[in-house]
């Protein structure tokens, strides 16, 4: 018999950063790098200055500062305002296979209590790890389901996992945090967002992290969970119903660490479209007559296949449609924060263009979240591109400085000065090293 939900939660709370290989150390300081890089440009988000002004009026005032904004807060609310900023232009890690974005999850919650608690560097980062690995294996665990964004179904038991680690909770208490968090996991209704276009999708993480927050520092008070969060009658395997639970269990206990597996996004849009976009670029929308975008099978793509319309909010029907963007790039040669202006959005030609795109599931060899196949006929003829690869993944990473450039243009995106990537980077350089009496981000 292998490892039980309570023997996996007790290796992740006796896990220490020295025990993270190098390669996996590297990935994840280039992996903060990324995310304090996009909070810099997150308060042009629309909705997210309305949204952090009332987690500054309507959640208390406390001890944990809230970089790039002066703020202060009780650590729920300043985790639920960073994993907000994070998360703003959906351009933040994925995990491609488990379908989930991480740093706006794990990181948030992790430097919330380390800074309200005093602790140190390096419980920081293990906890970052920590956080990334239950979100991880969790979300592959149960695969897609019906309604379902996992990184808002499973982030409070990720935000549980990562804030529980970095306060250094035992195996008992730790599996009492993730078995608090169990009430804020599993909506299979967090998709609506997406259908609707709505502006809420960059809020929904930052609410289950939140959540996810509370249940470890009520753990870390020795307030109890219920053990079978994870196999119990009810507990979260069960949404994989009639599935062989000692199997899901091993994948969920494999050894290894899911922080060196993450796709770092070189796009603000969703992860499904970007095979697409990586096929037409260097390509030219003059003379198009149609196009035709393939993609795999899958309920996964629904969204992002159907027909371009306005639905709700500009920015998000754009960041979810394969024709939009497909059409933005051909226009304007690239997708990126500026794609995602007005001037950009209000651009007629954009959408003409956009019509002329259909999509069609039907490639057979997909996994995941590519390959993408696109057609693009003239009046003199037709292209054909492939794009294999999911560009930013393991396979074919961004560069330490792609990474950095990309925050550069978050950060004056944001209106932040541009020696705020060099902060970041020494920051994020010395995290191993902070001790409990040093700040942690807000001098961001």
């Amino acid at each position: 018999m292998g490892l039980t939900a309570r023997d996996w939660a007790g290796s992740l709370a006796g896990s220490a950063w020295s025990g993270v290989s190098e390669r996996e150390q590297s990935a994840a300081r280039v992996l903060i790098i990324d995310a304090f890089g996009l909070a810099a440009a997150g308060r042009g988000a629309p909705g997210v200055d309305a949204a952090l002004d009332a987690l500054r009026a309507d959640f208390g005032r406390g001890d944990v500062g809230l970089p790039f904004t002066g703020a202060r807060s009780p650590a729920p609310a300043a985790a639920a305002a960073l994993s907000m900023l994070i998360h703003a232009w959906d351009f933040d890690d994925t995990h491609d296979a488990a379908v989930v974005h991480t740093s706006c999850v794990a990181l948030p919650a992790a430097l919330a209590v380390a800074a309200a608690h005093r602790r140190t560097g390096a419980d920081i980062l293990c906890g970052l790890a920590c956080g990334v690995q239950a979100l991880v294996r969790l979300s592959a665990a149960i695969g897609g389901q019906r309604g379902m964004i996992r990184t808002a179904a499973l982030g409070a038991i990720g935000a549980a996992a990562a804030a529980a680690r970095a306060l250094g909770l035992d195996e008992e208490r730790f599996t009492a945090a993730l078995g608090l968090a169990l009430p804020a996991t599993g909506s299979a209704m967090t998709r609506q967002v997406v259908a609707e276009g709505s502006p809420a999708k960059r809020l929904q993480p930052s609410l289950t992290v939140q959540a996810g927050v509370s249940a470890a520092l009520l753990a870390a008070r020795g307030v109890p969970g219920p053990a079978g969060w994870l196999t119990g009658d009810y507990g979260l395997l069960c949404l994989r119903e009639g599935a062989d639970q000692d199997a899901l269990m091993a994948g969920i206990t494999a050894p290894g660490w899911e922080v060196a597996e993450l796709s770092l996004k070189p796009y603000p849009v969703c992860r499904y479209t970007h095979a697409a976009i990586a096929a037409v670029r260097g390509l030219s929308a003059d003379g198009l007559i149609s196009a035709t975008v393939r993609v795999p099978r899958g309920p996964e793509y629904a969204m992002v296949a159907r027909p371009f319309a306005w639905r709700g909010a500009a920015v998000a029907d754009a960041q979810f449609s394969i024709p939009w963007l497909v059409a933005a790039a051909l226009r304007t040669g690239t997708v990126d924060l500026a794609t995602l202006t007005p001037a950009v959005l209000g651009d007629r030609e954009i959408e003409r263009l956009a019509g002329l795109v259909d999509v069609h599931q039907d490639l057979p060899d997909g996994t995941g979240m590519a390959p993408a196949e696109v057609t693009l006929r003239y009046a003199g003829g037709q292209v054909t591109h492939r794009h294999a690869d999911m560009p930013g993944s393991p396979a074919s990473p961004l560069s330490v400085a792609e990474v950095t450039a990309k925050a550069a243009a978050c950060a004056a995106a944001g209106g932040q000065d541009q020696d705020v990537v060099r902060r970041i980077s020494e920051f994020t350089a010395g995290m191993a090293a902070i001790t409990p009496h040093e700040q942690t981000g807000e001098q961001l």
